[in-house]
């Protein structure tokens, strides 16, 4: 009994898939800022506006979202009526001004 929690617990932690956008020339500033945001009704009602207030350069260097197991037995148990996601992102560096060096 106590192997099959262990099994199940580890496989809900595990990824199920992962999209990711970068930069070109990635430079990140900050470490990964982390969100769990919820999809409602089949994607009618979407997740508010996420604001990274602690990126000073207002600018975003990575993103990647995220589900695991877990949120994708969630998804297909509501018949996707709730769809959990993890949301991860850090800032990019302030640019130097041209001609400084």
């Amino acid at each position: 009994m106590l192997l099959l929690f262990v099994v199940a617990t580890i496989s809900i932690q595990t990824g199920c898939y992962h999209y990711r956008v970068v930069t070109p020339k990635p430079d990140p500033a900050t470490d990964y800022e982390r969100r769990t945001v919820h999809a409602l009704f089949w994607g009618l009602g979407q997740p508010e506006d996420m604001e990274t207030t602690d990126c000073l350069s207002n600018a975003i260097d990575e993103v990647r979202v995220t589900t695991n197991l877990g949120y994708a037995l969630v998804a297909v148990a509501t018949l996707g009526v709730w769809m959990p996601l993890e949301v991860e992102w850090r800032c990019a560096k302030e640019p130097s001004p041209n001609g400084e060096i």
